[in-house]
């Protein structure tokens, strides 16, 4: 019997990851997934050679030490209670280290594992939009901006993964399906649904990097094909859909404005401001204060967010203390809760990785990276669900498998 399970585990154990990565873009708690994982490895799997096959990955080291260095603080914070919140949110820089580096999937394995995400992606964007459609015309409620819209997740947090999955479906949908018939109609349609569900979300950075990132993306992959000509059609195409979009629909170009307007003017800022621009940089300010008390060791990550509380009450911040907001930045986060120590891996883990994946020619885990990057400037990502487990799922994949060196008929 034990056997049989071990058979079973090694033919079919890529579909517990599979299942994450098809179940990330809805936002549920993926913690009975993993122990699923772990059990079986430690049962079924040679424990040995997995543990070597993590060695060999030194990118396992900088994440298991970012993970520690989380423990390590709980000693020495005040508030428990976050202390242990903080480990808890970070167990995945140890979980998934370890069980992906110490897994050795086949190349037909990881595009599947890869695959699923981006189908994921596609089915709650239709949901998202179909109910939307829905409450709009049977309950007369518009459902069709930010937060409303984006059911499952944070629409900040949404838009990133349709932007790392549209960057899939252009990188690697033409090589990985070309056996699929119909495959340019479906990578339309898809494309279709992703760039009308991140412009619903409205996030100002989910828009900034789809502009930057995307249209970048898709003319690098025309050049290479000799296509120049369609590369102009297309930039054409995007300035008159960007002109028609905002007609038509300018809720998210005037949250855009806004976001010009406050940082424009970030002197004169009101301090009872809930406007999430004008928020963020009467933060940002606090934080770096906080930084520079606290550089070596920071505050402890259990004490960070009460020491920020602090800081809004001190300076009349009405706004984030009411809401109780944290950094809205992760490095400034990561700095106040675990100082230089935490700040330089996180450093490692975001532009060190978009320098190696430079050297190692893995340009997918340099997209990966700039969208990272991005998003962490805005958000304190790594302290919700939705960013930590994206962020170490992908981040262990790409550095374990570079999808450029994947064959097309594996």
């Amino acid at each position: 019997m034990l056997s049989k399970f071990k058979h079973i585990y090694f033919s079919a154990g890529y579909n517990i990851p599979l299942i994450i990565s098809f179940l990330l873009p809805f936002g549920i708690n993926y913690a009975i997934f993993i122990i699923i994982w772990a059990v079986c490895f430690f049962a079924f799997d040679d424990v040995k050679k997995g543990l070597q096959r993590v060695n060999q990955n030194k990118w396992g080291y900088v994440l298991l030490l970012f993970f520690f260095i989380h423990v390590l603080s709980y000693f020495f914070s005040i508030n428990k209670t976050d202390a242990l919140n903080a480990i808890e949110i970070k167990l995945s820089f140890f979980a998934f280290p370890v069980l992906i580096f110490a897994s050795h999937y086949n190349e037909m394995q990881i595009k599947k594992i890869v695959i699923s995400f981006v189908s994921g992606c596609v089915l709650v964007s239709v949901i998202n939009i179909f109910r939307a459609c829905f409450l709009y015309f049977f309950q007369d409620f518009n459902a069709f901006f930010y937060s409303e819209f984006s059911y499952f997740m944070h629409p900040s947090y949404f838009a990133m993964y349709l932007v790392f999955a549209q960057l899939i479906i252009i990188l690697f949908y033409p090589k990985w399906l070309s056996h699929l018939s119909n495959l340019n109609i479906k990578i339309g349609f898809m494309s279709v649904i992703f760039l009308i569900a991140i412009f619903l979300c409205s996030s100002k950075m989910g828009l900034i990097t789809a502009l930057l990132v995307l249209p970048l993306t898709l003319s690098v992959v025309l050049y290479h094909k000799g296509y120049q000509k369609i590369i102009i059609g297309l930039l054409i195409g995007l300035i008159v859909l960007i002109g028609a979009a905002y007609k038509l629909f300018p809720t998210p170009f005037e949250r855009m404005k806004q976001a010009f307007k406050v940082t424009l003017s970030a002197q004169n800022i009101d301090k009872t401001d809930v406007e999430s621009t004008a928020v963020r940089i009467l933060i940002w300010k606090e934080a770096i204060k906080l930084i520079e008390n606290n550089v070596v060791f920071g505050t402890s990550a259990g004490d960070a967010n009460d020491k920020l509380m602090e800081a809004y009450k001190r300076e009349g911040l009405e706004g984030a203390l009411t809401k109780k907001l944290n950094a809205h930045n992760q490095f400034l986060q990561t700095f106040i809760g675990t100082g230089i120590i935490g700040f330089v891996l996180l450093l490692l883990m975001t532009l060190g990785a978009l320098i190696y994946s430079f050297a190692k020619k893995n340009y997918m885990l340099s997209l990966f990276s700039i969208l990272i990057i991005f998003n962490f400037l805005v958000e304190s990502m790594l302290q919700a669900q939705a960013g930590f487990i994206f962020f170490a799922f992908f981040f262990c994949i790409l550095t374990q498998y570079n999808f450029h060196k994947l064959n097309k008929t594996s």
